[in-house]
């Protein structure tokens, strides 16, 4: 599992979601993390392996019937 604190985009480590969320607020432009999104999007409804697998590994399980 990844770092969840970990910018996804420059890989910098924070202590908290609150310190990331000011990272790349202030660090990236939007329209960087809009076309990140994008790209990650695409490439899941693509069938990708490896964006599949990492999208799959950071979602909680799903609950049971």
């Amino acid at each position: 599992m990844t770092d969840l604190n970990s910018c996804p985009l420059c890989a910098e480590s924070y202590d908290d979601r609150n310190g990331l969320r000011v990272h790349l607020e202030v660090e990236h432009r939007k329209s960087e993390i809009v076309s990140r999104l994008v790209d990650l999007d695409a490439a899941v409804a693509d069938g990708s392996p490896d964006e599949r697998a990492t999208a799959a590994d950071d979602e909680p399980p799903a609950p049971t019937a």
